[in-house]
């Protein structure tokens, strides 16, 4: 399979940077996806890697080889995009065998592989079929077929969940990842889909206005997100404005909500910061089960949804509102609004960034020396 090396890759779009010198190592076999909100650059840096669009600035390399002058059809390159791209006109066997007769592989191995990439997505009894009279769901296992089919070095997959609906998407995206381990094929997925990202990639590279964020494994994107941005981006969670109250040797006292916890950080910081903390992360004191400081406020909303419940609380101090989540909980034991709540916001599990959001201060290498085990 292949190794692609993103070196210092700027593209841009008149005096606007669609990609800000984007740096990406992905591993041969590794499912790489890259994240972020519409216009963020994520579908530029696909397509100038396809060979689409050409850097202004930086290199592409394929293992060893520099393919910036490369053209797009000697890049062996699968791809699958959002829209299928299936020819209405040919049967789903024609459709997935029109990469290998534009290949000019013997009529003699064409039907071999294609029955091979048929089985791999369940299609093969199928083979017949027009592909117009087919679920969405089937026409995107078509276009997947046909990217396989050509054995790529590479695989390049453009939002190919969005059109689905929620119930598809959920098992397109397993069969995807299942069928991706299965070939071992370096595999490069775009989407806006937190979740889509989280489920299935090895590793992701966050982005926002054309410019990488952070790039790491989906649980330390999740728990260690090194800015606000990706902070917020990635799932929900709680921001509150918080004040260092005092520096001891490694430690820091962080005023929120009128009471002060204590987490270490990596540089010292003084004066205005930002305490973030998810929505699970933040413990409702029940039976006072928590050592405190806590925080008080009253539920405003409560929503039972099965495997957790979710609340708005209002905090009392500030008035403030934050979205708290218990896991298992069960129906009897539901909050209701207007109930008083004790809140720990656990200072273990939460990130505490720079006034402007820029920085993670209290990610440690610690941290990731645990992230490693998880």
């Amino acid at each position: 399979m292949t190794e692609v090396r993103i070196k210092d890759v700027t593209k841009y779009f008149d005096d606007v940077k669609g990609v800000d010198a984007a740096n990406i190592s992905i591993k041969d076999g590794e499912f790489f996806t890259l994240l972020g909100p519409s216009g963020c650059g994520k579908t530029t840096l696909l397509r100038t890697l396809v060979g689409f669009h050409r850097q202004e600035e930086g290199d592409i390399f394929f293992d060893e080889q520099c393919i910036n002058d490369v053209p797009t059809y000697q890049r062996n390159i699968g791809m699958v995009f959002q829209s299928y791209s299936i020819f209405p006109h040919m049967s789903v066997f024609e459709n997935v065998a029109y990469g290998l007769r534009a290949r000019k592989v013997p009529k003699s191995e064409i039907k071999s592989r294609v029955m091979e990439a048929l089985e791999m997505v369940e299609l093969a009894e199928l083979k017949d079929r027009q592909p117009a009279k087919m679920s969405g769901g089937q026409q995107q296992r078509i276009a997947l077929a046909r990217a396989i089919v050509i054995h790529p070095g590479l695989l390049l997959m453009d939002e190919p969940l969005s059109n689905l609906d929620a119930k598809l998407r959920l098992k397109m995206r397993a069969d995807i990842r299942s069928l991706q381990k299965e070939l071992g094929i370096t595999t490069l997925y775009v989407t806006h889909d937190q979740e889509e990202a989280l489920a299935v990639s090895d590793r992701i590279a966050v982005l926002n206005k054309g410019k990488i964020q952070q790039i790491g494994r989906p649980h330390e994107i999740y728990l260690t997100p090194k800015n606000k941005f990706v902070a917020n981006f990635i799932g929900s969670t709680n921001f509150l404005d918080a004040k260092v109250k005092k520096v001891d040797t490694g430690e820091m006292g962080v005023e929120v909500e009128g009471q002060v916890y204590h987490a270490s950080i990596n540089r010292t910081a003084v004066g205005e910061v930002i305490y973030s903390v998810r929505p699970e992360q933040v413990k409702i004191n029940r039976e006072n089960h928590y050592q405190g400081p806590f925080v008080d406020g009253i539920i405003t909303s409560a929503s039972f949804l099965g495997e957790k419940a979710e609340y708005m609380v209002e905090l009392t101090r500030t008035k403030t509102k934050i979205q708290v989540h218990e896991h298992a909980v069960h129906y009897n034991l539901l909050m209701k609004e207007g109930d008083a709540v004790q809140l720990y916001l656990n200072p273990e599990e939460a990130v505490i960034f720079s006034e402007d959001g820029e920085e993670a201060l209290n990610i440690h290498d610690n941290d990731r020396a645990y992230l490693e085990t998880v």
